[in-house]
């Protein structure tokens, strides 16, 4: 699970930074317009938490978090051929939607595999694991967003994609 973290969060964070600035070029919208579409990724993800647990539960962990990797690695993808403020917003509800599914899901199954009593560890080693990508993660999106945006969609559909099929099989 942490060699996962690590790829996707390395992946989901390389083009992050980027996303604003990319979505004003594109639509041709200023970056204050463009902002708003961090808010809708947010007020999306925070409805979809909701029932993430429950969805965990009746579909089960292993599912929910390769439905919620493979979503947002099509979705970022499909970024990189957005050309309006809609078709952002479309996305970003997308991704908001289905990010929260990951990250319960990959709580509870840490939860279910981890004896009780090693939990707080497993969590801390998963938290910083997690950090140390997310830290990498932009410094290797800027300069590939610095060559070609297309390079840090495409980075950021292979971390994603490599912990989704990892997690499959």
């Amino acid at each position: 699970m942490t060699s996962g973290v690590f790829l996707s969060t390395l992946g989901g964070s390389m083009i992050g930074p980027f996303l604003l600035i990319y979505a004003s070029q594109k639509s041709g919208l200023p970056l204050r317009a463009v902002a708003s579409l961090v808010s809708i990724n947010a007020a999306t993800g925070l409805v979809a938490s909701l029932i993430a647990g429950s969805l965990a539960d009746r579909f089960g962990r292993k599912g929910i978090m390769n439905l919620s990797l493979t979503v947002n690695a099509l979705a970022y993808l499909l970024m990189r051929g957005a050309g309006s403020y809609l078709e952002f917003v479309a996305l970003m509800i997308l991704t908001g939607l289905f990010s929260p599914l990951y990250q319960v899901g990959a709580d509870a199954m840490l939860a279910d595999l981890i004896p009780s009593d090693q939990r707080a560890d497993a969590y801390a080693i998963t938290r910083v694991v997690n950090n140390a990508a997310f830290a990498i993660g932009p410094a290797i999106g800027g300069f590939m967003a610095a060559r070609s945006y297309d390079l840090a969609f495409l980075g950021t559909f292979s971390g994603l994609m490599s912990y989704s099929l990892i997690l499959f099989f």
